[in-house]
């Protein structure tokens, strides 16, 4: 009986915790790989990001000509990269909101300049 009680116990913590990842899967935000998918656009329209799949980006804009990366995400950053480098670069996620993410060290600057980016997910009518 002991047995069972424990088998029974260990079951529904494995289930729960299953359902928790099913739960966070299906989240609409910026950490969801499925609803990252598609493109980013800043206000200003001049910058986009593409998020392909789950490690391909293409990034297009007023500096940049669809140039293609490679990307993961680890914590609460956004790491990009070359598809033939070893380097990648580091960018803070700092706000996330349903539709909306806040990028850090997205543009180049010179001292206390900000230079984060806001993009807005493009919603597909």
């Amino acid at each position: 009986m002991k047995k069972a009680i424990t088998i029974l116990a260990f079951s529904i913590l494995i289930d729960s915790l299953i359902s928790c990842d099913k739960a966070k899967d299906q989240s609409v935000d910026f950490y969801n790989a499925e609803y990252r998918k598609g493109l980013w656009i800043s206000p200003d329209r001049r910058d986009t990001l593409e998020f392909v799949d789950d490690s391909n980006l293409i990034r297009k804009g007023y500096f940049y000509t669809n140039e293609k990366y490679l990307y993961r995400i680890g914590g609460e950053n956004l790491y990009i990269r070359l598809p033939d480098a070893l380097d990648e670069t580091q960018h803070p996620i700092f706000k996330i909101e349903s539709n909306s993410v806040v990028l850090g060290n997205m543009y180049l600057t010179m001292g206390f300049a900000d230079n984060t980016g806001t993009f807005y997910k493009e919603i597909e009518n």
